[in-house]
């Protein structure tokens, strides 16, 4: 045992409370319990205080119980073997998991069957196996029995956020690791995972890094989004004036406002997995932020198709876009059945849906998709490029549009194609599918067009005939004057002019757009920044509301600490005033014995001076007396000006009058001396003054004279 070591008391094989060794000599050892509690024990020491030394298990139980506590869940066989260390002597198992249990790590089933560990400390290479019941230390002094991995942050967020419950210890050690280890986080969905499982988060990001799920475990994931979407609703809800804010609505204003919450649901929804999270995000998501998903979920059928190639195409591709079908189906379904109200939002929800019919359609007048008839892709084309919900305008210019397309790319081609289509103009004009009849499919399928081209053929050859015939009955002028009339003409240039003419519509059509869509662009831009001040007010004002509520709080505790000290003011002055009432009869008495003194001075001249000095003496004792009880009065009160203070203040200098001093200073440190000084816990080589002492100075004394000796404590070493 050793200054600064800390010892333990036990009661009934418990332990009853810690302490730390301030002093020790031959015979006692100055303990400094837990509540400031100072104690001499004898040595030898008892057998119910023990000593615990720097380093060991114990010493560890009794300083940080939960890491201890963490340490045994994560590797009890390491902890064992420490522990074994320390004993240093021959220990049954059982009796090792019972000196466990009582340094207060609990064991319960966290580490299965004792069987099992009991085996591991017989095979490991620090322990020797004494029998079959016994182990004991055989590694070398002063090594290290285990190695610990170093747990980080990401990883001990896993472990914190698994579903399977854990003890109220182990998730405060996990949360620890995680708080000191934040900046090894570096995806939006970690932090507010740690968030959610109340991870002191103090530093947050300047702005979010690239969201990217799938590098991401599942179970913070889920826990992600359920926090991003009870987080959303907090933020954007009215919390009236004077109201109690719900717990949400606390914890959404420690995200700041500059951090988007909605925006990191997109990436979620366009995971091409299955995930519970993703189908979760795609619920939760709602209004321009769906919009995005949407568009998003379309980039990823896009993107499938170009890069595709013979060989990927297939099941497997299909059944990678599966979850992300099911997911952005469902979404649409939502989007386009809630249609905002607002004229704003309900223009760019216009946009929204042409944006999203134009490009179904442009996927489904793409070659390559002939090779997917059956696959997701043309399958989710066909499903918003023939969406009901979808205003038949738009979906009919998406058609026509592309349609018209597809009709330029082919007049570029070379003289073939030229030739075809002077025969095709030449041919009658085949009847034209109604609006009502390609709404339920979308576009013309190929195949369609093919057989009513040549039901028309069929039918240009039928009629001909007949007037071959007749014209074989006319005569030779007639009949070349009728071959002539019905000779098909050959094409007009008003056809190529209005042909040159679409073109240029068709141009100016998409600059027209373009100009939309930019113009359109910095609406959205400008609309998005007014939603974000608007968002970083309103957040204002509710971290002043809680300002303002934490202030009140404040205000109340203070007026009630106010009450108290007041209360605590007047008990003060009530024992003030009790205080000099028994100063005065105490001053009434000396007084009276003053006279005594006076007479008997009087009536026994004779005394000898022996005798009249201790009378005085005696006399003076009591006066020292009476300036005791002042000064604990003055040393007990707050104030240096106090009224406790200013009465012993004349007290001294009426004593003063006498020939009695004060002698020393409240907290001075001395020598003790045993004539001078009280040590009512015990002297001590060194010694602090806690209440001043008072000695007699006569004209005819060779030395000071002690009336009442100061009062003074042991010395911090």
């Amino acid at each position: 045992m050793e200054i600064g070591s800390l010892v333990e008391q036990y009661d009934g094989g418990s332990v009853r409370r810690v302490g730390t060794v301030r002093a020790l000599n031959e015979t006692e050892v100055a303990v400094q319990w837990e509540g400031g509690e100072r104690e001499h024990v004898p040595v030898p020491v008892p057998d119910s205080v023990r000593s615990l030394v720097p380093g060991t298990i114990g010493y560890r139980a009794a300083t940080d119980l939960v890491a201890l506590q963490a340490d045994f869940e994560s590797d009890p066989v390491g902890v064992l073997v420490e522990l074994l260390r320390d004993v240093g002597e021959t220990i049954s198992v059982a009796a090792l998991k019972r000196r466990v249990t009582s340094l207060g790590i609990g064991v319960g089933t966290q580490l299965g069957e004792w069987n099992e560990v009991r085996e591991s400390l017989r095979t490991h290479p620090a322990i020797r196996a004494e029998g079959k019941l016994c182990v004991r230390w055989a590694g070398q002094e002063g090594a290290n029995p285990k190695r610990r991995r170093r747990r980080s942050g990401p990883e001990a967020l896993r472990e914190l956020a698994e579903k399977p419950k854990k003890r109220a210890s182990t998730k405060q050690s996990l949360s620890a690791v995680v708080s000191a280890r934040l900046d090894e986080l570096t995806s939006p969905y970690e932090w507010l995972a740690a968030h959610a499982l109340d991870v002191p988060v103090t530093d947050w990001p300047q702005r979010w890094a690239e969201p990217r799920p799938t590098s991401v475990p599942e179970d913070i994931r889920l826990v992600a989004v359920q926090h991003i979407t009870a987080m959303s609703r907090a933020r954007n809800r009215v919390v009236l004036p004077g109201a109690e804010p719900d717990p949400d609505a606390v914890k959404s204003a420690e995200i700041p406002s500059r951090l988007g919450l909605l925006p990191l649901l997109v990436p979620l929804v366009v995971m091409p997995t299955a995930s519970l999270a993703a189908d979760k995000a795609a619920k939760a998501v709602k209004g321009e932020h769906a919009w995005d998903a949407l568009r998003a979920g379309m980039e990823c059928f896009e993107f499938s198709l170009s890069v595709g190639s013979e060989r990927e195409a297939g099941p497997g591709r299909d059944e990678l876009l599966a979850p992300l079908a099911t997911r952005t189906r469902e979404l649409l379904k939502t989007v386009l059945m809630k249609r905002p109200k607002n004229d704003d939002l309900a223009l760019a929800w216009l946009d929204f849906v042409e944006d999203m019919s134009s490009r179904a359609c442009a996927l489904l007048a793409d070659p390559r998709i002939g090779d997917r008839r059956n696959g997701l892709v043309r399958e989710w084309a066909t499903h918003v490029a023939a969406h009901p919900a979808i205003p038949a305008q738009i979906r009919e210019a998406a058609r026509a549009a592309h349609t018209t397309v597809e009709v330029d790319a082919d007049g570029m081609g070379d003289g073939e194609g030229s030739a075809k289509r002077q025969s095709t103009d030449a041919e009658p004009d085949t009847p034209t599918p109604l609006a009502e009849d390609t709404e339920s499919t979308g576009i013309v399928d190929a195949a369609d067009a093919a057989d009513a081209a040549d039901a028309a053929d069929a039918a240009d050859a039928a009629s001909p005939t007949d007037t071959v015939i007749v014209a074989d009955d006319l005569p030779r002028a007639d009949a070349e004057d009728v071959a002539s009339a019905e000779a098909p003409e050959p094409p007009q240039e008003s056809e190529q002019n209005r042909r040159t003419e679409l073109v240029a519509l068709t141009r100016r059509l998409a600059e027209e757009r373009s100009a939309a869509d930019a113009a359109r662009a910095e609406y959205e831009r400008e609309r998005r920044a007014a939603s974000d001040a608007l968002a970083e007010a309103e957040a204002t004002v509710k971290r002043l509301r809680l300002r303002i509520a934490d202030e009140e709080k404040l205000r109340a505790e203070s007026e009630a600490r106010a009450r108290a000290a007041e209360s605590k003011w007047e008990s003060a002055q009530q024992d003030l005033e009790e205080a000099a009432q028994r100063a005065e009869a105490m001053t009434r008495q000396l007084r009276r014995r003053d006279d005594e003194l006076r007479q008997s001075r009087q009536t026994a001249r004779g005394a000898s001076q022996a005798q009249l000095r201790q009378a005085r003496i005696d006399t003076l004792r009591l006066l020292a007396t009476v300036l005791t009880e002042v000064a604990d009065q003055a040393i007990h009160e707050a104030e240096e000006a106090g009224p406790a203070n200013a009465l012993y203040r004349r007290a001294l200098a009426r004593a003063a009058a006498a020939d009695v001093l004060d002698f020393g200073a409240l907290g001075e440190e001395t020598d003790y001396d045993p004539e001078s000084h009280r040590a009512p816990g015990g002297p001590a080589p060194r010694v602090v003054v806690e209440r001043p002492g008072f000695e007699w100075r006569g004209p005819l004394e060779t030395g000071p004279i002690v009336l009442e000796p100061a009062v003074v404590r042991r010395a911090e070493q």
